[in-house]
């Protein structure tokens, strides 16, 4: 993909691709509540064997035998090809790059960045 993009932050700019067409603000709403629902059903599918469902919990930490190291961060990262209409302007084509951060050992609140790569330069 190109250096160059478009964070998508108007919730308004439409972004279409094969089947569906969307508003960025809905867009976000159901990577959002996708990602709950995987991870409440992983929780639910494992339930006598998980104690705390958290992530920090399951995830806050990677043992090497006698130590342990934090994890500050996890990167979710997907990518869809998608047209995107931003408020006046015309349809671009190009990529969707969804990014997903959560922090299992901090008081950060986790983030969803979406960025529009067009396949023609800006």
């Amino acid at each position: 993909m190109k250096n160059q993009f478009i964070a998508l932050e108007c919730g308004d700019d439409v972004v279409c691709f094969d089947k569906n067409t969307l508003k960025v603000s809905q867009l976000r709403e159901i990577v959002i509540k996708e990602i709950i629902k995987k991870w409440r059903q992983k929780i639910s599918d494992y339930k006598t064997q998980i104690y705390d469902s958290s992530v920090g919990s399951l995830f806050g930490s990677i043992s090497t035998g006698d130590e342990f190291i934090p994890i500050s961060e996890f990167q979710l990262k997907a990518i869809k090809n998608c047209d995107f209409l931003q408020t006046g302007k015309n349809w671009q084509k190009g990529k969707l790059q969804i990014q997903v951060y959560i922090y299992p050992n901090s008081q950060k609140p986790n983030n969803i960045c979406l960025e529009f790569y067009p396949d023609e330069p800006i």
